[in-house]
């Protein structure tokens, strides 16, 4: 590594290197005392032996003050004194759940916005008492307790749920602190199998109750609840796919609309044709636009959130169970009927994986336009059944 004496004009004079590779320069006259160059900045360090302590950001440190500088963190470091663990702990020592969170969050901006949504509403639901103590004080007695009461009040599932986010982020919190916190406490619901084994939710509407739920969906007096509700049935789509949709994606005169690749759960595009009736509530959608979503609404988003209401509402007064997702499923156990495996994968957006087979099958948006039809057509003889 190259040497020369830290000063502020041999420090202008180096050069950024390119790409991300880093450069450091030691200098002559304090041995441990060094400037580290990348394409962004020049950074000054001490180092003795292994330990290598950051100082400072050449410019907002001139070379005497950090050679200062430097001095007294050498004679630390001498002393055996963990410089580094010392500021981890520092900066970790009040850390509430609060900024732990909002540390996650800085650290992971590619998690798209429902999840962001679902990991506040998860916490601020559920651990709002512990959202400004220190992360470091809750225990795993707490946790336990917590697990528990949360299924008692709600489900074994949103238990889980809530435990699994506070594990992540307390994970993360961790990193930040060079594992000078505790534990994570969420380990006393593995050491002591407290993890509820919930199974996977196989519900859909059946048949024959498609029609009391029509019925009971048109008559909510939010219309654009009603229409997003509807067209998750009727293309099977997931709710944020749906209620997150925007006019630049859906194109009448094609009769497509696209799904994008980062609201996608698979994180590829998918573009979708529309059956007659799908289009018609698109256009009638179109006819009423108010802004860039098909779905608008005047909250912050500009966009529906949640439709839970509505769920609410229709399951009350059908007397038919449902969540969301359970129109997918009801779509697909419909869809299964009418096309092929191979149709129902590509309609649903589905990873296929390591099958060699469906990788040579290129099934076209075009090809998926009559499959849809046949779909809607099957759900639509569902809700127009006569009553016996």
């Amino acid at each position: 590594m190259p040497t020369i004496k830290l000063t502020k004009t041999a420090i202008d004079s180096i050069p950024l290197p390119d790409g991300n590779s880093r450069v450091w320069y030691w200098d002559t006259e304090l041995i441990g005392f060094g400037v580290r160059v990348s394409k962004t900045d020049k950074t000054f360090y001490a180092k003795l032996k292994s330990q290598v302590v950051k100082i400072g950001k050449f410019g907002q440190y001139t070379p005497d003050k950090a050679r200062k500088e430097a001095i007294k963190i050498l004679a630390k470091l001498n002393e055996g004194v963990d410089i580094n663990k010392e500021k981890a702990i520092t900066r970790t020592k009040g850390m509430t759940l609060e900024d732990a969170l909002d540390k996650y969050f800085e650290a992971k901006p590619q998690l798209r916005g429902n999840t962001i949504i679902t990991y506040k509403c998860l916490l601020s639901t559920w651990l709002s008492d512990w959202m400004d103590s220190p992360i470091k004080n809750i225990s795993q007695a707490d946790i336990a307790k917590r697990h528990l009461d949360i299924a008692e009040k709600r489900t074994a599932a949103t238990a889980n749920n809530v435990m699994r986010t506070f594990r992540a982020i307390y994970n993360h919190a961790q990193i930040i602190a060079e594992s000078t916190l505790p534990e994570n406490p969420t380990k006393r619901l593995s050491s002591s199998r407290q993890w509820f084994k919930v199974e996977r939710r196989q519900t859909v509407i059946k048949e024959h109750d498609l029609k009391p739920w029509f019925n009971a969906l048109i008559t909510y007096p939010n219309p654009v609840s009603v229409e997003a509700i509807f067209l998750l049935l009727l293309t099977g789509c997931r709710e944020n796919e749906m209620l997150t949709l925007e006019w630049d994606n859906v194109d009448l005169k094609d009769r497509t609309f696209i799904i994008k690749a980062e609201i996608a759960k698979n994180h590829k595009a998918h573009t979708l044709p529309m059956s007659d009736l799908i289009y018609n509530i698109f256009k009638q959608r179109s006819d009423l636009k108010e802004n860039n979503w098909v779905f608008s609404s005047t909250g912050e988003t500009g966009h529906l959130i949640d439709v839970r209401r509505a769920v609410e509402f229709v399951t009350k007064k059908s007397n038919v169970e449902f969540c969301l997702h359970d129109l997918r499923r009801t779509f697909t156990g419909i869809a299964e009927q009418e096309v092929s495996y191979a149709v129902l994968k590509r309609l649903l957006n589905h990873y296929t994986g390591n099958d060699v087979t469906a990788g040579y099958l290129v099934i076209s948006t075009e090809q998926l336009r009559e499959p849809m039809q046949k779909i809607t057509n099957k759900i639509v003889r569902a809700i127009e059944r006569l009553e016996d």
